[in-house]
């Protein structure tokens, strides 16, 4: 079991033992996404197309793990620093079970509200029943995610990122063969296309459920399901659970649910070639942004690393160590980031074309040129913006979620979304003015979260 040694180890030797499993972990995460999409490129513009606006839904549902997951790693790690072990227990098991509820609820919602969510970006005839049902097939392996998150949160408050790790690999390799099965039709399956892809996610969604309880059952963590039926959520919990979950959530939804408006906006730049209109640069978004991946797996490992040091510190009662651990995170992540942005300059659009097959129509290359700017533009932007993440996370262990919260507020609804509107309706800047708008919100957003983190409120705040 991995245990963290505040006493005897250095923090740089605490922030690595959080730090490679979870990213290890994103690596092997981004690696399914990306073979999926890789896939889902050979079927066409319209499949990526689809797929994108589905998966900008999907984003936005997926913030609302936070709802949970944050107060977990709070709460837990806050126990664990104290040495209350038993009451961290208990606090893991009332988050699981509240997860399961929220988790019902959401697949019911998106089941449901699939085609009212996809028109939001008026599709073209053709896009919109391969988005609406990669979305409905998608639902129920959110449910499933919500717990697996919510325990492997449970995992790492304890100081343990590794056995999470291990339960997402499963789930990986298992999504990364049913999509090759599932998309073309190999060994006998039938040949789904997107829906195939769709369906590879939530079968491997639910597996992988199976395995992270599975460590949970058998201890193979740091924390017991011992008294898992006894602990059902309490009024006094969920309201502890909410107070750290809601702004954390806040702050999570504030991104994909500017992220939607941008790519509704992005549908509507269109482009005319040979008299045909085109939504380009609502492909080019997709594929932009998931060309990113390349480069994200090491910023998740980092920011696994605050929520849990500080925490547990601050159980200890040593903010000084507290700050330290998160200012050192934020030094390598910003060190990291400049790395991958020279990457993004110099290579984007290689990156970028492995996302779409090349039909030799001229389209792909104007989507690729599209694509390749705005990874320049977002790569430049990460260097101040992995600031929000890693200061982000330290917030998230001392349960105080609120600053990160407003730096998301106002770093898109204030900042992103008004210049994405100057710059299409005022200025005519088509394509440029979404990945402007991008940028300029990156820069606001690690700023602000960097400067509210400097006022030191956040080792004050209590959790009962």
């Amino acid at each position: 079991m991995a245990k963290l040694d505040l006493d005897n180890k250095s923090l740089y030797w605490n922030i690595w033992q959080l730090a490679w499993p979870a990213a290890l972990a994103g690596i092997l995460m981004n690696f399914a996404h990306i073979v999926d999409r890789i896939f889902i490129g050979s079927l066409g513009v319209d499949q990526v197309t689809a797929a994108g606006f589905a998966g900008s839904v999907i984003w936005f549902i997926f913030s609302f793990i936070q709802i949970v997951a944050a107060g977990a790693v709070a709460i837990v790690a806050r126990h664990w620093g104290a040495e209350e072990f038993e009451e961290a227990d208990a606090s893991g098991h009332r988050a699981v079970w509240l997860a399961a509820i929220l988790g019902l609820f959401f697949v019911v919602l998106v089941y449901f509200a699939a085609p009212l969510l996809i028109g939001f970006y008026r599709p073209t005839p053709t896009q919109f029943p391969l988005a609406v049902d990669y979305l409905r097939i998608f639902a129920p392996g959110f449910g499933a995610m919500m717990v697996a998150f919510t325990v492997h949160s449970v995992f790492s408050g304890s100081g343990d990122t590794r056995t999470g790790m291990f339960a997402f690999v499963s789930i990986n390799g298992i999504n990364v063969l049913l999509n090759w099965l599932l998309i073309f039709g190999h060994w006998g399956f039938p040949a789904l296309g997107l829906r195939g892809a769709a369906l590879a996610t939530t079968i491997s969604h639910f597996l992988g459920t199976g395995v992270i309880f599975l460590a949970y059952a058998m201890r193979w963590s740091n924390v017991s399901i011992k008294g898992f039926f006894a602990n059902r959520p309490r009024w006094i919990e969920i309201k502890r659970f909410l107070r750290i979950g809601l702004p954390a959530t806040g702050q999570a939804i504030t991104r994909p649910l500017t992220g939607m408006a941008m790519m509704a906006l992005a549908s509507r730049l269109t482009t005319e070639i040979d008299g045909v209109t085109h939504n380009l640069v609502a492909t080019a978004f997709t594929i932009g942004m998931t060309a990113l991946s390349f480069g994200q797996f090491f910023a998740q490992g980092l920011m696994a690393a605050p929520a849990p040091l500080v925490g547990q510190f601050l159980g200890r009662k040593d903010p000084g160590n507290a700050h330290k651990a998160a200012d050192k995170v934020s030094l390598l992540g910003v060190i990291i980031q400049i790395g991958m942005a020279l990457v993004l300059i110099f290579f984007g659009r290689q990156l970028a074309s492995i996302f779409l097959t090349n039909d030799g129509s001229g389209i792909v290359d104007r989507i690729l040129s599209m694509s390749h700017n705005y990874l320049i533009f977002i790569g430049l932007g990460s260097i101040i913006s992995v600031l929000a993440w890693t200061y982000g996370g330290a917030f998230r262990g001392a349960g105080d979620t609120k600053p990160p919260m407003w730096g998301a507020i106002i770093a898109n609804w204030a900042v992103k979304l008004p210049l994405a509107v100057l710059g299409v309706y005022v200025f005519g800047w088509h394509d440029y003015a979404i990945w402007g708008a991008v940028f300029a919100s990156q820069i606001a957003e690690g700023i602000y979260v960097w400067l509210r983190f400097r006022r030191g409120r956040w080792a004050e705040v209590e959790l009962a």
